[in-house]
């Protein structure tokens, strides 16, 4: 199932564990093979955990981020999107901060490897994906 699929591939590029509440979309190459995963869990209150794995490599499609924030922001109605992070993947903290996610909480030492477990969260009022969607229909 797709389910499951998503869960896989969530959990051996990035980590996530398995769990009841995973959503998830793909984004398909032209010959139908998976490129990205966008997962969603911790569904609490009006905000859900997202997750990014990028199979291919390359640059994001805009298209893929207004279907990601979408999702989370519309069809889930969500008002505050989560990420957690490790300190010490700089690709990782400055790809968040380029999509407009920001630092809200930090626990030194609380990652693997000795780095920080940093929360970064967008909210829907300040996501420009949501608006930029709004704007291009």
């Amino acid at each position: 199932d797709l389910r499951g699929i998503a869960a896989g591939i969530l959990q051996k590029e990035i980590g996530v564990q398995p769990c009841a509440d995973l959503q998830a979309i793909f984004w398909l190459s032209d010959k139908g093979n998976i490129e990205w995963v966008v997962g969603y869990t911790a569904f609490i209150g009006k905000t859900c955990q997202m997750h990014m794995v990028n199979l291919k490599g390359g640059y994001t499609p805009k298209g893929l981020l207004f279907d990601a924030f979408n999702y989370a922001f519309n069809d889930c109605g969500r008002e505050k999107v989560l990420g957690v992070v490790n300190s010490l993947n700089v690709k990782a903290m400055d790809y968040d901060k380029k999509l407009g996610f920001n630092e809200v909480l930090r626990f030194a030492g609380m990652h693997d490897d000795g780095g920080d477990l940093v929360v970064l969260e967008m909210n829907k009022a300040n996501c420009r994906w949501i608006r930029e969607l709004k704007h291009a229909a």
